[in-house]
């Protein structure tokens, strides 16, 4: 009889990649979003603009000739500039906030993930809600009017694709200013007020300040000036747009791109104390 001694032995830790990591906190976040505010303001975003496309297109169709500009109709509604601010709200203004103020952030922060990764996550399920109530909305409304057969093939692809990048602008914009406003407090409602404070404030005050001034270059400070400046191109809509559309997509764009930065920069400031 042999007597040797027992071997034990476990399977190599093997690490998972930073896109599982990322990808993990973009399901986390995204389901964590799907609350009855959000998932309200998106229900109605998709009700109201498929019905005004539809509406609008079914309407044109019997007294001219559809062309893009008549799905323009959407961004005419002071309810879009609402309701975008509502999925902002509801879907970005805890993202940082509720992990800094429950010092969740302190889990993610000592765990093998870097800062780029959980920001990351964070603002691609914040511009999924987004993008959902932002530019979904509209492509169904395309794709319902083109089954029916009332706009032409060119007309249904110029509408879808003003539909995607007036979208796409808006998405970055109001996920940035989400993220930066969130990354300054701790509580998600104070960043939700600040949301609709910042845009409805520089919406008003610019249209005061150019009532008295008639200033060319104030209306850039709105960024729903400077969506609807955007739409009013992409979309061929006759007549002078407020601002200059590719001025406004640039100025919303880069200001998106800061504000993340921003955000990235405030995290960088969250101490970690570990053992």
């Amino acid at each position: 009889m042999t007597i040797s001694l027992p071997r034990y032995h476990s399977a190599p830790f093997v690490r998972t990649s930073r896109l599982a990591r990322t990808w993990a906190i973009v399901r986390r976040e995204f389901v964590r979003r799907a609350r009855w505010g959000t998932l309200l303001a998106v229900g109605i975003s998709f009700t109201a603009v498929i019905l005004t496309v539809t509406f609008d297109v079914e309407f044109t169709s019997f007294i001219g000739a559809v062309t893009a500009a008549t799905y323009y109709g959407p961004y005419t509604s002071p309810a879009w500039p609402l309701l975008t601010l509502i999925v902002a709200a509801t879907a970005g203004a805890g993202s940082i906030a509720e992990d800094v103020g429950s010092r969740a952030i302190t889990l993610y922060a000592t765990r093998p993930i870097q800062l780029v990764d959980y920001l990351g996550g964070k603002a691609a399920a914040c511009a999924s809600w987004i993008a959902i109530a932002a530019i979904l909305p509209g492509v169904v409304g395309v794709l319902i009017t083109a089954t029916l057969a009332l706009p032409s093939a060119e007309v249904a692809l110029s509408a879808l694709a003003a539909f995607i990048a007036t979208g796409l602008l808006t998405t970055v914009f109001f996920a940035g200013l989400a993220l930066a406003l969130s990354s300054l407090t701790t509580r998600s409602l104070y960043a939700g007020a600040a949301i609709f404070g910042v845009v409805l404030s520089l919406y008003i005050g610019v249209a005061v300040v150019v009532g008295i001034t008639g200033s060319a270059y104030v209306p850039y400070a709105s960024p729903v000036t400077d969506v609807l400046s955007v739409a009013h191109a992409a979309f061929g809509v006759s007549g002078t747009p407020p601002t200059d559309p590719g001025a406004s997509a640039a100025l919303l764009a880069g200001s998106g791109v800061l504000l993340t930065a921003f955000a990235a920069w405030r995290l960088s400031r969250i101490e970690v104390v570990t053992e």
